[in-house]
């Protein structure tokens, strides 16, 4: 892949989570995988939200890199760059309370992130701290989906333990996500090493 459509990707990838979230946080029927563990440490020990979700990626970095997993500049600075698009795009949502533009919102912010995911996976220059999980779970000789469902299932699990937010739409983000990066990756013609 030429440079230009590697960052391409990457800057793609990195708006699509910055307005994925934003929709997942709107459509209040549960955060994302990741965030139940952030959520989680964040009731557990009292740290801001920040600093625990840091702390956690960190955690979730060296485990996925231990397993074989990519890493690379780029996972700490989508780290930061997705912070700060969450916090652009949210004032610009609304807040919905009647159900079914909720579970339309959810949905699209899963196809959103998915898409994301397959983005920032391909352009090997270094992927959020679930996908060096997942990748390494594959380096490991495991298929996409199980490495995905457990990159995601183990922070739902530990951080609803400890207290982290948790709702339906966080189960079928868990359960969904791994099928659809997996067709993602086969349609961009992408085997992870």
């Amino acid at each position: 892949m030429l440079p230009a459509a590697r960052y391409s990707r990457l800057v793609g990838s990195w708006v699509g989570v910055g307005i994925g979230i934003p929709l997942l946080i709107r459509a209040d029927l549960g955060v994302a995988p990741f965030d139940v563990l952030t959520t989680g440490v964040h009731e557990a020990v009292g740290w801001s939200l920040g600093l625990c979700f840091i702390a956690v990626s960190v955690v979730f970095f060296a485990l996925g890199g231990l397993l074989g997993g990519t890493l690379g500049w780029a996972c700490i600075a989508g780290t930061v760059v997705i912070g700060q698009l969450v916090n652009l795009v949210l004032p610009f949502l609304p807040e919905v309370h009647a159900l079914a533009p909720r579970v339309a919102m959810l949905l699209v912010a899963i196809a959103i992130i998915a898409v994301a995911i397959c983005m920032v996976i391909t352009t090997e220059l270094g992927p959020g701290p679930t996908e060096v999980v997942m990748l390494g779970l594959v380096h490991r000789g495991m298929g996409i989906v199980p490495a995905r469902w457990i990159s995601d299932g183990t922070p739902v699990v530990l951080g609803a333990l400890i207290g982290g937010s948790l709702g339906p739409g966080t189960v079928l983000f868990a359960l969904v996500l791994g099928p659809a990066v997996k067709l993602g990756l086969r349609r961009l013609h992408y085997t992870p090493h």
